[in-house]
């Protein structure tokens, strides 16, 4: 291989390290994988940007957003949606697209309007394709991050994009060991021992949640505590604990909600606390065949008759042997 080709082998090999799309992750606190719940806040962070400004657009159901991040010296950058910006969000998919300007350090595709106020994909201001109405947006964010792919085959254009995506849902809570889903009922506790009560939630661990406990009969408040949201392997978790001696006898329900709203994300069930020494007696033995067709109070008559008649019997038998 001669000096020229050397040189240029090395100088493609150059450009095409500096023009490789950003490794980006999407990190976030949420329960799942690529599930995020509205209202947290959650971080987008990657390596490798070396040509500048990164571009950051947010594809969804009813929202479309761009934001910039500046890398550091070493490529790496973060940023942090806060969740004044997430519970803006609908239910549904959403992407994240990571824009690289490319070696010129400038970005050739830009989000834009037309004259209606509709969106519009823009390259260099001139506008290759309209997207609509914001509120228009579905829940299938795909068609829309496969126009910045084209895009950034358009000539002239050296922007790259990665997309990552994920969905959006609604703060919830469940709980464990529920008897039946249709009636919410748990199962029943004792007086004066100690009450658990547990469950799962797709919220994040940075979260906390209310628990109130009330009174069925007469829907008043009993007691409340603070619970804390618990990372868990596949799902997060919460524990409501009440200490000995727990609660007097009767019927309850507790409710366990998001802190941050008094509707969404609220769970509710039931239980009763019943008192240890009220068992229930023991079933009457089965009747025979015998006494099916006899009432209860005659069946004690008879059986005296028949005592009554078998001593007689033995009497008599008794009198005649000795005569």
């Amino acid at each position: 291989m001669n000096t020229s080709t050397m040189r240029a082998t090395i100088l493609i090999l150059f450009l095409v390290l500096m023009v490789t799309p950003v490794a980006a992750s999407v990190y976030y606190t949420s329960s799942a994988p690529q599930i995020i719940t509205k209202g947290d806040s959650f971080t987008i962070s990657g390596t490798g940007a070396k040509n500048g400004m990164v571009t950051i657009w947010i594809i969804g159901r009813n929202y479309f957003d761009t934001f910039t991040a500046t890398p550091d010296r070493h490529g790496n950058f973060s940023t942090t949606l806060k969740p004044t910006t997430t519970e803006k969000f609908s239910s549904g998919q959403y992407a994240v697209v990571l824009q690289d300007p490319g070696v010129g350090g400038m970005v050739e595709i830009e989000p834009g309007t037309d004259s209606n106020g509709n969106l519009t994909i823009m390259n260099r201001g001139k506008i290759i394709e309209r997207i609509g109405a914001r509120q228009d947006l579905k829940g299938n964010v795909q068609p829309v991050v496969a126009i910045l792919l084209d895009a950034a085959n358009i000539q002239d254009v050296d922007d790259t994009f990665l997309p990552a995506y994920f969905f959006i849902e609604e703060p919830s809570v469940q709980f464990d060991n529920l008897i039946s889903a249709s009636t919410i009922q748990l199962p029943d506790q004792v007086t004066g021992e100690r009450i658990a009560i547990t469950g799962t939630t797709n919220m994040g661990s940075e979260n906390n949640l209310r628990a109130h406990i009330y009174n069925r009969d007469t829907n008043a408040l009993i007691t409340s505590n603070t619970l804390p949201v618990v990372a868990g392997s596949h799902i997060n978790r919460w524990t409501y604990e009440l200490k000995d001696p727990g609660l007097p006898k009767g019927e309850y329900y507790i409710t366990v909600g998001w802190t941050k709203s008094n509707q969404a994300g609220t769970g509710l069930a039931k239980f009763t606390v019943k008192d240890l020494t009220n068992t229930t007696p023991s079933p009457p033995p089965p009747i025979t065949s015998i006494e099916k067709d006899i009432p209860r109070d005659d069946v004690s008559t008879l059986l005296f008759l028949t005592i009554s008649g078998v001593l007689i019997l033995i009497l008599i038998v008794f009198a005649v042997g000795k005569k």
